[in-house]
């Protein structure tokens, strides 16, 4: 649901931002009457942010990232004036046009030294294709407005900006999904430059695309996987020891998280369970509602009310 808000001073300012976000500190830069606005439409669990605000700093320090309020990425896209971010012993200015990352479980500053408006996508960890260590590589890296990673991504965030209102009743949910895989393929793709193509981490990536395309296949399991990439199982596991999710529990993630976003489609409400299972690759009706409880707490048909309400 759309919210905007409004406010003429600085303490109120504070107190709204980490109640939208997660808990902040924050400072005035200068002096005088302060005013900012704040749009915010939460899709699903994903949060598409407005902000309009004079100069003023924000500050994630180490004593709050450990309250307890969230595990999130924060993507910034700079629309007008100028930030400066700092995290990870990086820091970048972003101008109109570019966008960054970084980690509300890592201590952070974003400061601004004039009035400045910027699109903010709020993403839980868990939705998220990249690993905390990868995002952790290029945490407060720019990307310019003229990188040919971000030249598709950029305006879609401008157009999610300047249409933040709308997307209730024009399948939001979807877009915002859709929006951060975007986001994941363009910043992985400035992750594989870092490392040079790490061959590792440029295989893995491979294999996580191939996931993505084979949900809907019953036979989708590492061995399958392996055969396909030539490989062997010990292999596959091998490359997967350090992330976050073997592959096992990357398959069932990937499902359960397609699963979510064929339910939350009013267009498909009329669709059974039964067959949303079959869509992500489980034909056991019993099983898909386990596995999908298990992700999100609450059965497919719960979760389809919730979200359709």
């Amino acid at each position: 649901m759309y919210q905007i808000q409004h406010v003429d001073s600085f303490t109120a300012w504070s107190r709204l931002i980490s109640d939208a976000f997660v808990q902040l500190r924050s400072e005035q830069v200068t002096a005088g009457h302060f005013t900012a606005s704040l749009g915010v439409n939460m899709l699903g669990d994903i949060g598409l942010m407005r902000v309009n605000a004079k100069a003023h700093t924000v500050l994630r320090t180490e004593d709050l990232t450990s309250t307890g309020d969230g595990e999130f990425y924060k993507v910034s896209y700079q629309l007008a004036g100028h930030g400066l971010l700092i995290q990870d012993g990086r820091e970048t200015v972003l101008a109109p046009g570019d966008l960054a990352i970084y980690d509300t479980q890592r201590p952070y500053t974003l400061s601004f030294d004039r009035a400045a408006s910027i699109m903010v996508v709020l993403i839980p960890h868990h939705q998220f294709r990249l690993s905390r260590h990868q995002v952790g590589e290029i945490t407060a890296t720019r990307m310019e407005a003229g990188h040919p990673l971000t030249g598709t991504v950029t305006p879609l965030l401008r157009h999610l900006g300047e249409n933040l209102a709308q997307w209730d009743q024009h399948g939001g949910a979807g877009l915002a999904r859709n929006t951060v895989d975007l986001l994941a393929t363009s910043l992985g793709g400035v992750l594989s430059h870092a490392h040079a193509v790490d061959p590792r981490i440029a295989q893995r990536e491979r294999i996580i695309e191939f996931i993505g395309q084979q949900l809907d296949a019953p036979e989708l399991t590492p061995a399958y996987i392996a055969e396909a990439h030539f490989i062997s199982v010990r292999t596959l596991h091998a490359l997967f020891e350090e992330e976050p999710r073997s592959v096992a529990a990357l398959i069932r993630h990937y499902r359960m998280k397609y699963a979510a976003e064929l339910l939350s489609d009013p267009l498909l409400a009329q669709v059974s369970v039964q067959s949303v299972g079959t869509r992500v690759g489980i034909v056991d009706a019993p099983g898909f509602t386990r596995a999908f409880a298990r992700e999100y707490g609450l059965t497919p048909g719960k979760y389809r009310l919730n979200a359709l309400a």
